[in-house]
């Protein structure tokens, strides 16, 4: 699935299923976990949180479909931890 889930009519998820996660902040996870990601759609385009590395192709793929990555003009990250920042570089760089 690479298409955007729509929340609300300005708000979409834009993250990445991870099936293969199975060890998630001390939890099993045995059918895998989320990397949620969302996307604010209005004068000032904000994505809210990002993916993990190697999903970051399937988060500018959905975020493509709404709009141009590079018309985003704030990038909110709530916490550190590598499922939500590792694809930062790449992000920052679609939408400097």
């Amino acid at each position: 699935m690479l298409s955007p889930v729509q929340i609300t009519p300005d708000v979409w998820w834009v993250g990445a299923v991870d099936w293969n996660e199975r060890d998630f902040h001390c939890y099993t996870t045995d059918r895998g976990s989320t990397y949620n990601a969302y996307l604010i759609l209005d004068e000032h385009p904000t994505l809210i949180d990002a993916v993990k590395a190697p999903f970051v192709d399937e988060l500018l793929t959905r975020v493509s479909q709404l709009v141009d990555p590079s018309r985003i003009e704030y990038v909110i990250s709530n916490h550190v931890e590598m499922d939500h920042s590792s694809a930062l570089p790449r992000v920052l760089a679609a939408a400097p």
